[in-house]
């Protein structure tokens, strides 16, 4: 039998895994149940119930069988192409069974709705207890979807990362070692048991974790325990910083260290609580923050600064002698860059630097967060020389801009007319620092977030270059209003126009002489639209963001949940997971699976911004419209009445809100 099994292969690199299975393929399992499970074929409808299997799935190449997803699920991109089935801990059992599937991945937490699969479906459930089990887990994954090459390589890559970071702890001596805490929860500190990876990972990163003997995903500890324990550093996610403040604003814990030199750091969920594919690239990440002083002296390092690969990128214009994808290591970390080398010098007009002459070489280097800290320490100034240097450009011919959005996600993009055309190579990232210029505060600068390279196939003139400027930035802005990006700082009432950090370099070209590239002319037609087009592919690429994405991805992006929804409502429905009965939250869940209730949702997303900017003045007829969803979803009448109250949601968004909850208390 012929299998090939190929899909995304997460943030870096699309990875195809094509192979051939024999005819006898067959593979026998046995999962954290203890129980077995034989194959005779590799599933080709798979459902994952858990985010860290999810995205093992997409890198090892099995991203094409994988029909159904959670909410929580948003990374690799292509999993944001997914059917979702509910949240993780309360998916629908219909909606996965609709979906026809061969095989469920699930985890321990989920057993009612394994208990309900049970007969029906094969269920593995995974659960992994520490990095070695995760690892383990993985190869098995690769053994049921025939991808075990692809298995093999997340192992192997997250192994080489564990074990350089381990090499360069061992110019720290243990004397210099921080005590590190992960913060957890919300009114209260909390913190992994001791049992728990997330102790684990705290050790791999040279880290000391609490010695509290309790074991348990999630522990609190009392005031007396934290201050023995006495952390350096605490770290959360971005759902820990309420309890974050509580912690900080405590006079009690003021001569604590991390308390005291205010050294709390954020990082992804999707980093923090899984034991999955980024293993290394966390435990490298956290690291390289503890110890920032000590990985950015020359003398620590363990890997030359050097490009292991040069990547072809075809730009068909003929100034251009080579473009290439570089990927290198600098200061023993990954970091890539897109490197434009020229024929002849040209003049260049670029927002980080300004105008620029006799510049050979142009070119977007991603700093991998490893790094960030690094650039602290030594210096931008230095650290962007030391990338020329690796590189082998000279510094005063070269000019580039430098961002924290991924090169492997970069977007290459013509528009041509004629014998005219542009050419764009954009990197986007915009789920950290997007922002509405107008309405939010700039406090800070740091290399950009959107970058923009514009190569025409004609020569500009300098008036012309600066007037690219407004149409590539209107370009960018409209494909951030038709993604609907949400700005970082006033996400419920603001999209986004840019991220605050966004730069662009243009080139001056050559050949026939252009003079004008305003919005009404050809050239300003092209530059705009090959921005719109590369920009909106980038943040796909970059951050999985689609026009048709999930109604809960869209509440994610104005950070919000369906649990915040349900929580900010006095519904007698509201009952907690600990109560009697499904939670409130786990019914909402379930009825924005339906498309008629999402759209709803939606739509009152989409008219809260028009009210928010006054376009829309008069709600009555919308909310005779609420009204009568609150009574179709309740199959009859519903009580005059408010559950949502006085919130924080914009008005049509909480009156949408309010008439779900009515709908689901009043449920005939």
């Amino acid at each position: 039998m012929k299998w090939i099994c190929k899909g995304a292969a997460g943030a870096i690199l699309t990875l195809f895994c094509f192979f051939y299975l024999p005819a006898s393929w067959a593979a026998t399992v046995t999962d954290s149940t203890g129980s077995t499970l034989a194959f005779d074929h590799p599933p080709t409808r798979v459902v994952s119930l858990v985010p860290s299997l999810t995205e093992a799935l997409f890198v090892m190449g099995a991203g094409e069988q994988v029909v159904g997803v959670t909410l929580h699920d948003t990374w690799p991109p292509a999993a944001n192409t997914k059917t979702v089935v509910g949240g993780f801990f309360k998916p629908s059992v219909d909606k996965v069974l609709t979906l026809n599937p061969d095989l469920v991945f699930a985890s321990g937490i989920q057993k009612e709705v394994m208990d309900a699969l049970s007969g029906h479906i094969p269920v593995v459930r995974l659960d992994p207890g520490s990095v070695e089990e995760a690892f383990e887990q993985i190869r098995l994954m690769g053994r049921i979807m025939g991808c075990e090459a692809g298995a093999e390589k997340i192992v192997t890559d997250n192994r080489r990362i564990l074990a350089d970071i381990q090499k360069k702890m061992a110019a720290i001596p243990p004397a210099k070692r921080k005590r590190v805490l992960r913060l957890m929860g919300r009114t209260s500190i909390m913190t992994p048991g001791a049992d728990s990876f997330q102790q684990e990972l705290i050790k791999l990163a040279g880290g000391i974790p609490h010695g509290i003997k309790r074991d348990g995903a999630v522990i609190s500890l009392t005031d007396g325990e934290f201050l023995a324990f006495n952390p350096d550093v605490i770290y959360g996610c971005g759902g820990d910083k309420k309890a974050a403040e509580l912690l900080f604003a405590n006079p009690a814990f003021g001569s604590v260290p991390a308390v005291k030199n205010n050294r709390i750091d954020y990082y992804p969920c999707e980093l923090t609580c899984r034991a999955s594919t980024h293993v290394g690239y966390f435990v490298s990440w956290l690291a390289s923050n503890l110890y920032s002083a000590e990985f950015s002296l020359r003398k620590n390092q363990i890997h030359p600064d050097a490009v292991n690969d040069r990547i072809p990128v075809p730009l068909d214009l003929k100034y251009v002698k080579k473009a290439t994808l570089n990927h290198a290591i600098l200061y023993d970390f990954s970091s890539k860059s897109l490197e434009v080398a020229f024929t002849s010098p040209k003049t260049i007009l670029s927002t980080l630097d300004g105008w620029q002459e006799n510049i050979s070489t142009v070119g977007n280097n991603y700093m991998p967060p490893q790094c960030w800290r690094l650039a602290h320490e030594g210096g931008f100034e230095g650290m962007k020389q030391d990338i020329f240097a690796m590189l082998g450009v000279k510094g005063e011919t070269t000019s580039f801009l430098f961002t924290g959005a991924d090169m492997d996600n970069f977007s290459k993009k013509t528009a041509s007319f004629r014998d005219m055309s542009v050419t764009v190579l954009a990197t986007a990232g915009v789920c950290s620092n997007a922002m509405r210029m107008g309405k939010d505060t700039g406090s800070y600068y740091e290399p950009g977030t959107i970058n923009i390279l514009i190569l025409p196939n004609m020569h500009l003139s300098r008036r012309a270059m600066s007037r690219a400027v407004i149409s590539a930035t209107e370009g960018k802005t409209a494909a951030l209003q038709d993604l609907d990006v949400r700005s970082s700082y006033t996400p419920l009432v603001n999209s986004a126009t840019g991220t605050g950090t966004d730069n662009i370099l243009i080139a001056e070209g050559e050949g026939v002489s252009v003079d004008n590239a305003g919005g009404h002319t050809k050239m300003g037609e092209l530059i705009a639209t090959a921005v719109y087009e590369a920009v909106t592919e980038a943040i796909f690429k970059q951050n999985g963001l689609t026009p048709h994405r999930s109604v809960f991805r869209r509440l994610k992006d104005r950070q919000l949940t369906v649990s915040d929804l349900v929580g900010d409502s006095s519904c007698p429905c509201n009952t907690t997971s600990g109560g009697t009965g499904t939670p409130a939250y786990a019914k909402l869940e379930t009825l924005l699976l339906e498309p008629r209730y999402a759209a709803f949702l939606e739509t009152a997303m989409a008219l809260s911004d028009a009210w928010e900017r006054g376009l829309v003045t008069d709600l009555s007829a919308y909310t005779g419209w609420c009204n009568e969803m609150a009574k179709e979803i309740a199959g009859g009448q519903v009580p005059d009445r408010s559950f949502t109250g006085d919130t924080d949601l914009p008005k049509p968004l909480g009156l949408a809100v309010d008439a779900l909850l009515k709908g689901i208390e009043y449920k005939k």
